[in-house]
C-alpha cells in the first residue's frame, strides 16, 4: 500500500497555501494599480476585465484549501477553472489586439460561455456521480490549465517578438508562469491517475506559477505608472 503520509499527498494548511494567499489575494491590488493607467497601453477593455477575474477567481480557490470539506474541494475547482480560462484569454485578447489587430467579439464573449458550462458540468456529475465529483472536477480543472497554459506559452512568445523595453519583461513573466502551470497541471494529472507524487512539490510549483505571474503585474503595475509620469511631463512639463 501506499504511505500517503509519506509521500506528502494529503492537502493539508502549510506555508504554501498561506503564502499563495496572500500573494494572489495581494495581486488584485496590483491588478487595480495597473487599471489606472489603462489609456498608456492601448488593448482595450476585455484583458483587463479578464486579467481580474483569472487572479479573483484564483484567490477564491485557495482559500478553499482551508476546508476539508469534499464539496468545498470540488466548488473550489471551478473557480479554478474560471481563473484559467479567464488568465489565457486575458493573454490571448492581447494578442489578438495587439499582433492580429483583431479583438471581435468571438475573443470577448467565448471565454464566458465556457465559464457558463462549468457549473452545469458541476451539477451533472454532482447528481449522476457524487462520489467522484472532487477527482472529476480536479481532472478538468488539470485539463483546462495545460490548454490554457500552452496557448499563453504561444501568445506571450509572439507578444514578446514584438514588444519593446519592459513589455518584454511582462509577458516573459507570464510565459514563466505559464510553463510552471503546465508542469504542476501535468503532475497532478499523474497524481490523479494514482502515481506517488509528493504534494509539497506539486504545491511548490503551484506557488511558483502564481509568483511568476504576480511579478508580470508588478513589473506592468510599475512599468504603466513610469510611463504615465513620464507623458505628464511632455504634456505639461515642469513647474517653473
Amino acid at each position: 500500500m501506499i504511505d500517503i503520509p509519506y509521500y506528502g499527498l494529503e492537502e493539508s494548511v502549510g506555508w504554501h497555501v498561506i503564502l499563495s494567499n496572500t500573494f494572489w489575494w495581494l495581486s488584485l491590488v496590483l491588478v487595480a494599480m495597473a487599471y489606472r493607467y489603462r489609456n498608456i497601453w492601448k488593448v482595450g477593455g476585455t484583458p483587463w476585465i479578464f486579467l481580474f477575474m483569472a487572479f479573483l477567481f484564483f484567490g477564491i480557490r485557495e482559500l478553499g484549501h482551508f476546508s476539508t470539506s469534499p464539496l468545498i474541494g470540488s466548488i473550489r475547482y471551478i473557480f479554478g477553472i474560471w481563473s484559467a480560462i479567464f488568465m489565457s484569454s486575458a493573454l490571448f485578447s492581447i494578442y489578438m489586439k495587439l499582433c492580429r489587430k483583431d479583438s471581435g467579439k468571438a475573443v470577448t464573449y467565448t471565454p464566458y460561455v465556457l465559464a457558463l458550462l462549468i457549473p452545469v458540468i458541476w451539477f451533472y456529475v454532482y447528481f449522476t456521480a457524487p462520489g467522484n465529483l472532487e477527482n472529476f472536477m480536479a481532472v478538468i480543472e488539470s485539463l483546462v490549465w495545460l490548454t490554457g497554459s500552452s496557448i499563453t506559452v504561444y501568445t506571450t512568445y509572439m507578444l514578446g517578438t514584438q514588444a519593446t523595453g519592459n513589455f518584454v519583461k511582462v509577458f516573459m513573466l507570464f510565459q514563466f508562469s505559464a510553463f510552471f502551470a503546465i508542469i504542476w497541471k501535468f503532475l497532478r494529472l499523474l497524481e490523479l491517475a494514482g502515481n506517488p507524487i509528493p504534494y509539497s512539490v506539486i504545491e511548490s510549483l503551484e506557488t511558483l506559477f502564481g509568483v511568476f505571474a504576480i511579478l508580470a503585474m508588478l513589473v506592468l503595475a510599475q512599468m504603466l505608472k513610469k510611463l504615465s509620469k513620464q507623458l505628464s511631463k511632455q504634456l505639461y512639463g515642469y513647474k517653473s
